[in-house]
């Protein structure tokens, strides 16, 4: 398939996309508006040197490196308009990837930390921005809470409790608050640490996803479902080296949100051609494909697409097939995974 024909079929198929981070996928463009219109010093004096900053195009040294990046991003997520006109643009931006179910994660403690903003506030922008998107968009949109493990524990609590007061308030879009999520560095803190906040989301019927195995051994990712038993687990790539957790992975349908040029970028692959997406799709692993960060990492989810294609020769039909299995995957309610599935994938 040439690469003019390839893009466009690959635009037109409809995609679930299950991993996308709002604080990670902020326009070049609106970083500036927001900068000026707020006026925040981002420490840049030049276009060029903010680039340098919120751009990522080629490998960090280490995941650490990667996240060190999204504090530039962070300062301008700093009101409730802010962080709903973000929220916004990345269901545009989504819309116009070809997806028709996206799960968005976002985390209040990261996008609270240093300024005088709210978790109300933030979940207000959230679910106001995906409301405004969704009347504009023919997509299904969830929401995914994120704890970063190393920030501090006590604000792991007020924000856990505030999304949850939300997942149960009268507000429109309150059953659009779908998923609960552990990310950051792992070898940071215990396991242990998060199971009382894992075991309220899913009391509240929130279900679980978890980083986990993308810049740590297989090791890691065993004891993550043992510690949360998640149902679907953020990268996990580096399952491929234990025959023995890819079978628990496989028995127990934990499904692998998976991330191409982020593990590049973060060093846990060496290379696109080295990634473990078709040995881990092949051998019968659920998975998708997904972008991560994409105005971070200067990619979109088509570009994902379009790598899988050409160093993996998968093909439409292999992505058509994995995108329709993941509807399942999906933690919106069952009524929008089956209008999904009804819609587009009949």
């Amino acid at each position: 398939m040439k690469s003019r024909s390839r893009q466009t079929a690959l635009r037109k198929l409809p995609k679930i996309e299950l991993h996308r981070h709002l604080d990670g996928s902020i326009r070049f463009e609106t970083i500036k508006a927001l900068a000026k219109h707020y006026r925040i010093d981002l420490g840049v004096q030049s276009d060029e040197e903010l680039l340098e900053k919120t751009k990522i195009k080629e490998p960090m040294n280490n995941l650490e490196d990667v996240l060190d990046a999204f504090w530039t991003t962070q300062k301008v997520l700093c009101s409730y308009e802010a962080v709903k006109r973000v929220t916004f643009e990345n269901i545009e931006d989504a819309f116009e990837d070809g997806v028709k179910l996206l799960e968005l994660r976002f985390a209040p403690v990261f996008i609270a930390y240093g300024k005088e903003l709210g978790f109300d506030e933030i979940m207000e922008g959230v679910l106001d921005g995906i409301n405004l998107g969704m009347n504009r968009y023919d997509l299904q949109v969830g929401l995914i809470h994120i704890l970063p493990r190393p920030m501090e524990p006590h604000k792991h609590a007020e924000s856990t409790q505030e999304f949850l007061r939300y997942k149960k308030s009268i507000h429109k879009n309150a059953g659009r608050l779908c998923g609960f999520d552990l990310a950051d560095s792992e070898t940071a803190t215990k396991p242990a640490d998060f199971i009382p906040f894992i075991e309220m989301a899913r009391g509240a019927g929130v279900g679980i996803t978890v980083h986990t195995g993308e810049d740590t051994d297989a090791r890691f990712v065993e004891e993550a479902i043992a510690a949360y038993a998640p149902s679907r687990i953020g990268h996990g790539i580096k399952i491929i080296d234990d025959q023995r957790v890819m079978e628990l992975v496989k028995e127990k349908n934990i499904h692998l949100e998976l991330c191409p040029t982020s593990n590049w970028l973060t060093r846990s692959v060496d290379s696109i051609e080295n990634h473990t997406l078709a040995e881990l799709y092949r051998a019968g692993i659920s998975i998708s494909i997904n972008s991560d960060d994409p105005h971070l990492m200067d990619i979109d989810l088509i570009n994902e697409y379009e790598l899988v294609n050409r160093y993996f020769n998968l093909t439409l039909d292999d992505f058509y097939k994995m995108n329709k299995q993941t509807i399942a995957h999906s933690f919106l309610d069952p009524d929008i995974k089956e209008y999904v599935e009804k819609t587009y994938f009949s």
